[in-house]
């Protein structure tokens, strides 16, 4: 665990650092892509803020039931540090509270150490694709007391 690191909604004022990030992990911690550019949304998106300093984020994209992981990363200077998987582990506290049931995310076999965050953060394997990527799922259950099976 690194001190003094904070996770928390991303602000407009963050947008650039959030760039800088992609720009030096490169587009492997990005799913979409637009004009050659990431398409992030900073009301999407928390940060991992180590004093004033954005180290890593989480980005999705949601309808009224599920969420997607489009984005997750971290600086390569703080990686094996617990940071993508507190980033991951506010993102389902913050989709659990807003009512959705499901979070999804696609990661290329070739991405161990994101593999490895999403296991161990309590996500189910759900398989492999034809384009040798794994699709994990964790199930939030949303609101409690609901009579469709969704508890």
């Amino acid at each position: 665990m690194l001190p003094n690191l904070t996770v928390r909604p991303a602000h407009d004022s963050d947008r650039i650092a959030i760039n800088e990030l992609v720009k030096t992990i490169g587009p492997q911690c990005v799913v979409e892509f637009s004009d050659g550019r990431a398409s992030i949304d900073v009301e999407q998106t928390l940060v991992a803020v180590q004093g004033d300093c954005v180290i890593g984020f989480v980005a999705w994209m949601q309808d009224e039931m599920q969420a997607v992981i489009v984005g997750l990363g971290v600086r390569d200077t703080h990686r094996r540090f617990g940071v993508a998987m507190q980033l991951v582990n506010a993102l389902t506290e913050h989709l659990r509270e807003a009512g959705l049931r499901l979070l999804e995310v696609v990661v290329p076999c070739d991405r161990a150490g994101a593999m490895a965050v999403f296991d161990s953060v309590g996500f189910r394997r759900l398989g492999r694709s034809a384009a040798d990527c794994v699709t994990f799922e964790y199930r939030l259950w949303g609101r409690r007391n609901r009579a469709d099976g969704f508890a």
